[in-house]
């Protein structure tokens, strides 16, 4: 724990005059090259944006890991980012919403974005691969050497020349215009949601505006979303194509449109793809990098199909808006797909929230399973939404469990459940610095755990009352700590150690940096800590 915090004050000390400082975008190209993955990046700006919070944590191979490091290799932020060269796509049933088709395909080549800390600190940029096992991400960078590297020097004459060059690269890049739908605030305390026409003509983009306000209703439709939309901006860009109609491969029909969306892309017949690359250009052109965090790109087509990954993607067919509410549980959220069809995998502990190998009441969810539900817990034997621990997820028939017998992430049209509904909360306040986050787990005796538990470990808070409550098994005892970063150290800044594992603080503190710590005093088993800290 010490060297931990000794590495976390390192960061918070390095982030704290960075505080005002400007931040780099990153769009950065990968491609498949004989010796593996190889990067450059395509465009740089440097500019007062937030920064990409890492909001994933996904298996070895899955994933990269994309780090802004000082001059001693100290970490300033990190952000995991999918391995685009390994893109798993899934086609659901139409009619039965149950999944049809589920595989992993390679990809030659695409882009990603980033934003990242860009005061005098940072040194430089790598990427890097996610390694294996549970560890936080921190482990994985200190473990894994770089794929790639960006020394400031590069960075800077990169932006510079995006600079230069922007008037071309705009020339470039078909003319398109941004409207704000819902406006919550400064985009960088929300979730922006970017919603892109492909296969509009200009002639046609009075339709476009009514079917992208017919998707932008069915989101918000939506109880999740309904839930947190004040933590959300959604943007409508308009951008008009050659012609009506998007490539249908299978059909022999091919239409020329801005971002080359097409149906039967990798030989599978309801996956909807879109160049990535052109549909980030064109985001990039009207919207700040901050506010383009998950684009949507909606085809004119009313064939079913959609997809996932960098950009999902969904036509106007009626039924295709559940597949790309589906799609962003893994594009914004990190959620695990809960049914069984694919390639199984049952050599380590899932990462994701939602899915797990341990089967007993024990499980990273077991704060939300009732003392009266079995566990493992039995199909048709509870109304659905239960939770308990059910056999049967992220392509295993066996081996794995999910929280509840059905949820969006396993069957569309189904509700997502508390457990996915938790993981959704966590990652919007990741990104509005508000609210109350929920973190559950597990402490042996004499053990600890910090929160938030994901990279880097401490949050920025502005001035304010921080609110922290914790409760446990019965029979333990265990305490709660709020720790504030005082320009040298981390110091102890409140305590709540009463004989029981219920604890609360509520502390009036200034702006900084912060962390709590639970802590078993004796006694061991699961925790639930729900803690609010003023916006920065």
């Amino acid at each position: 724990m010490a060297l931990l915090r000794n590495s976390l004050a390192l960061l918070a000390l390095a982030a704290a005059g960075a505080a005002q400082a400007d931040n780099i975008s990153l769009r950065i190209g990968f491609s498949e090259g004989r010796a593996g993955a190889e990067f450059k990046p395509l465009h740089a700006e440097v500019g007062k944006f937030a920064v990409t919070p890492n909001v994933r944590n996904g298996a070895e191979g899955d994933q990269w890991v994309v780090v802004a490091k000082d001059a001693q290799g100290r970490v300033l932020h990190e952000v995991s980012v999918n391995n685009g060269l390994r893109r798993h796509v899934e086609t659901f049933n139409p009619r039965s919403g149950a999944i049809d088709l589920s595989t992993t395909v390679q990809q030659r080549e695409g882009s990603f974005e980033v934003s990242l800390p860009f005061d005098k600190a940072t040194a430089s940029v790598e990427v890097l691969p996610k390694q294996g096992g549970t560890a936080g991400a921190k482990s994985a960078v200190a473990a894994a050497g770089p794929l790639a590297r960006f020394e400031r020097s590069a960075l800077e004459q990169a932006a510079a020349s995006a600079k230069t060059t922007r008037s071309a690269a705009l020339a470039a890049t078909p003319a398109a215009t941004a409207t704000t739908i819902l406006n919550n605030g400064s985009a960088a305390t929300h979730m922006d949601y970017v919603f892109i026409g492909d296969g509009y003509t200009a002639a046609e983009m009075d339709k476009w505006r009514a079917d992208a306000q017919k998707v932008i209703n069915g989101f918000l439709a939506d109880p999740l979303f309904n839930a947190n939309r004040a933590s959300m901006n959604i943007h409508r860009v308009d951008v008009a194509s050659n012609q009506s109609g998007v490539d249908e491969i299978d059909k022999g029909i091919y239409r020329d449109t801005a971002m080359d969306a097409e149906f039967g892309c990798y030989n599978i017949e309801r996956l909807l793809c879109v160049n990535d690359t052109k549909a980030t250009n064109i985001a990039a052109s009207v919207l700040a990098p901050d506010a383009r965090d998950v684009i949507v790109v909606i085809a004119n087509s009313t064939r079913y199909g959609g997809s996932g990954g960098a950009v999902a993607t969904l036509s106007m067919h009626e039924q295709s808006i559940e597949v790309a509410l589906h799609e962003i549980g893994h594009t914004a959220f990190a959620l695990a797909d809960e049914y069984e069809y694919g390639t199984c995998n049952t050599s380590s502990e899932p990462s994701e929230v939602n899915v797990s190998l341990n089967g007993t009441r024990s499980v990273k969810w077991g704060n939300l399973i009732s003392g009266s539900t079995a566990v493992p817990t039995g199909l048709g034997v509870y109304p659905n939404g239960t939770v308990g621990t059910f056999v049967g997820a992220q392509y295993c028939g066996s081996g794995k469990y999910r929280p509840t017998e059905n949820s969006r992430m396993r069957t569309l049209g189904y509700p997502w459940h508390a457990v996915n509904e938790g993981a959704v909360q966590k990652v919007f306040a990741k990104y509005t610095g508000s609210g109350s986050v929920t973190q559950t787990g597990t402490l042996a005796n004499g053990g600890s755990a910090i929160a938030p538990s994901a990279s880097p470990g401490w949050v920025q808070a502005g001035a304010g009352t921080f609110s922290l409550k914790l409760s446990g098994p019965s029979g333990a005892d265990f305490d709660l700590y709020l720790y504030k970063w005082s320009g040298s150290a981390w110091t102890k800044v409140a305590a709540s150690e009463g004989n029981t594992s219920s604890e609360s603080i509520s502390y009036n503190g200034t702006a900084g940096y912060y962390y709590a710590q639970v802590k078993s005093y004796s006694g061991s088993g699961n925790y639930s800590l729900t803690y609010a800290f003023p916006k920065p």
